[in-house]
């Protein structure tokens, strides 16, 4: 397991670990990064680019420090 901040543009990836805040917790689990969940890493500049299915999400390389993920 590594931090999504470490991934690579194009990894696939599952979601671990939400090792953050239980605000962010919680707002991550609405928007569909719950743990287990398959993603791939769009772009991994300034913030993160997280694909989840249909949705993309923009997370702040803060933020992606404390999701840890695996390679599929």
């Amino acid at each position: 397991m590594h931090p999504l901040s470490n991934s690579k543009e194009g990894e696939e990836i599952v979601v671990r670990c939400l090792d953050c805040n239980c605000d962010d917790v919680c707002r991550l689990n609405e928007l569909g990064c719950v743990e287990g969940v398959n993603g791939k890493i769009i772009s991994n500049q300034q913030n993160i680019i997280l694909q989840l299915g249909e949705t993309r999400l923009a997370i702040a390389r803060k933020l992606a420090q404390t999701i840890l993920v695996s390679p599929v």
